[in-house]
């Protein structure tokens, strides 16, 4: 008796985008004839007079698609925006259904709300864009009404404190995938 899974290989495959290329992956994919698509896509919301409600992948560079990979894998693999389709052994994993029906049940059109939560005096941070990208230091003031903070950084050695846009730092959020202590 064979495996199941080779009798129905119709499934939830995991697909490798190349480089911030899944909306165009999962897009060239849709057109795909016996091909679905899944997305999921998690939205920052800020609490703050200018929200943010950008998303963006909820597992960046992955994908998730269902299709019979005896009939599409090779028009899947070669799909405008797709590095490749996960294997193990040379056979694509199956995802399982439960899976991405835990993703379904939690999403609403495939988008997980996020909010982040408000910094703090003490709070370790990490500079995301600007000048000082990459940096990271402690929350020493906050300027809510301005939407900025000052953060003592260590710099030649020496402590500054340097005041920033709140824009220009991650936000600690209540991802469900992110560890928070």
């Amino acid at each position: 008796m064979s495996d199941k899974s080779e009798c129905e290989p119709l499934g939830w495959y995991c697909v490798r985008s190349k480089p911030r290329s899944e909306n165009v992956a999962s897009f060239h994919l849709e057109k795909l004839e016996g091909v679905t698509v899944f997305l999921p896509r998690a939205r920052r919301i800020r609490k703050s007079r200018s929200s943010s409600h950008s998303s963006q992948p909820l597992f960046p560079g992955y994908v998730f698609a269902r299709f019979d990979p005896k009939t599409n894998l090779r028009a899947v693999h070669y799909c405008q925006g797709v590095s490749y389709v996960v294997k193990r052994q040379q056979k694509p994993v199956k995802v399982d259904d439960g899976v991405i029906a835990t993703l379904n049940r939690v999403t609403t059109d495939g988008i997980l709300d996020v909010v982040d939560l408000p910094h703090r005096v003490g709070d370790e941070i990490q500079i995301v864009s600007g000048l000082l990208r990459g940096g990271e230091g402690k929350i020493v003031r906050l300027a809510p009404a301005r939407e900025r903070i000052k953060v003592l950084f260590e710099i030649l050695g020496r402590e500054t404190e340097v005041e920033i846009s709140e824009e220009d730092i991650d936000f600690p959020s209540s991802h469900p995938l992110t560890a928070t202590n």
